[in-house]
């Protein structure tokens, strides 16, 4: 065997040793030669930041199948709903009720690519400026200031939310409740505040995130309620959308005034059917408390 024939037969068992010792080797990880290093390395990185490199094309999808960008409803105690389709063409019918003393804004499976920091900031119960930090590349046309609203509320206002409420807005709504402008009930939020860029080996990376604060990032996360109540999906998908297949909203709350007379009989075959809205039911009890201590004598 010549020199050369040695050195090459060296090289050979020290790569395949290397391999072995690295447990790389075609025994233990089948198919592993399909993929390259750059691919290796973003699914490393996958597990690492969960929601920071995606294999999926992240699209929001905010159509929505309402003919109207909001709905307006009178509940018991003298509250007013609003249910919230297309966040951005909602202006006009907010700033109606952007007075209203008791409030629910219903932002379940609302999906938007407006941060909204106008519409939303002027529910604030302070008069101060409201200003979303942005960490790498956002898009140039995406509002991250608010002016400071000429209203102040002197009542916080109730957010119904659940993991279908996505979209940069979630960073809003994160800075009204630190602000004690809103109580938010429900579901922590999707964390869709990130934006991505397309890498090789048909991967998106996070290019850049919206944030309430410096320090603060919402991606994958998402914006956490005050007020957390969980539920299944299908709890979850019904109680939201009994309301859309034209269910009165009051059949969706609990039944303060139950009685068996004959003229209750009537709605309870569908009380034994349709449960309450556990979600909008607890944002009602809460602006019934709040409504009790304001008449409170003060001590």
């Amino acid at each position: 065997m010549t020199v050369k024939q040695i050195l090459s037969t060296m090289v050979v068992c020290v790569t395949v040793a290397c391999s072995q010792a690295q447990g790389q080797d075609a025994a233990l990880f089948p198919s592993l030669r399909d993929y390259n290093d750059e691919e290796i390395r973003l699914h490393g990185l996958a597990a690492l930041f969960p929601d920071r490199v995606l294999f999926e094309q992240p699209q929001l999808e905010t159509r929505s199948e309402s003919r109207v960008a909001t709905r307006v409803e009178d509940l018991p105690r003298g509250i007013k709903y609003i249910r919230l389709y297309r966040l951005d063409e909602a202006k006009s019918v907010l700033a109606e009720f952007q007075t209203q003393s008791a409030l629910i804004l219903d932002l379940r499976f609302l999906k938007s690519n407006d941060t909204a920091v106008d519409i939303l900031g002027s529910f604030a119960t302070a008069k101060q400026a409201k200003t979303l930090t942005t960490v790498g590349a956002v898009p140039a046309d995406l509002s991250t200031s608010g002016e400071t609203s000429t209203t102040v509320r002197d009542s916080p206002v109730v957010v119904l939310c659940n993991r279908e409420t996505a979209g940069p807005f979630e960073a809003v709504l994160h800075q009204l409740q630190a602000a004690g402008a809103i109580i938010a009930v429900g579901q922590s939020t999707a964390g869709r505040t990130g934006f991505y860029s397309k890498a090789s080996a048909n991967a998106w990376i996070l290019s850049g995130e919206i944030r309430p604060d410096s320090h603060t990032s919402l991606v994958g996360v998402g914006f956490q309620p005050r007020i957390r109540l969980e539920s299944d999906a299908k709890e979850n998908y019904l109680s939201y959308h009994l309301y859309e297949a034209g269910t009165d909203i009051l059949q969706l709350l609990r039944n303060e005034n139950s009685s068996s007379t004959d003229s209750d009989q009537a709605s309870e075959a569908d009380s034994d059917i349709i449960e309450p809205d556990r979600i909008l039911q607890r944002g009602v009890d809460i602006i019934a408390a709040l409504q009790i201590l304001q008449q409170q004598p003060e001590l």
